[in-house]
């Protein structure tokens, strides 16, 4: 098993995660909301952790492959924050640097060879 810990793209996407829950652990939210800022944590977290996933195999197409779902994953994590942005949960600059954060992550993650 590789060290995904050392890997700059695992630490991009870990970075974006932890700045995902800094924005979102001072929102003070009600009923469904709490399930909106559930989802966009839930959302980072799994893009985190299919990176890890993919940097700890040692089968390089199946490396890819991941790496390669990675980019769905974050669509799905920028999607959700666009959510909470739309709900009123995120201001408009936060939503702009996490949003540009996890774009950033995409396009990383699309170039890795």
């Amino acid at each position: 098993m590789q060290n995904f810990h050392e890997h700059k793209l695992w630490q991009e996407s870990f970075v974006a995660l932890m700045d995902m829950h800094e924005a979102l652990d001072s929102v003070e939210v009600e009923g469904r909301e709490g399930d909106i800022v559930a989802r966009v944590l839930d959302a980072g977290q799994k893009v985190s952790a299919k990176i890890a996933d993919a940097l700890s195999r040692t089968d390089r197409r199946m490396t890819r492959n991941l790496i390669f779902d990675s980019v769905g994953l974050v669509a799905v994590a920028r999607t959700e924050l666009a959510v909470a942005w739309g709900r009123g949960l995120l201001p408009d600059d936060t939503f702009k640097a996490l949003d540009t954060k996890c774009a950033d992550l995409s396009t990383s993650l699309q170039v890795y060879k």
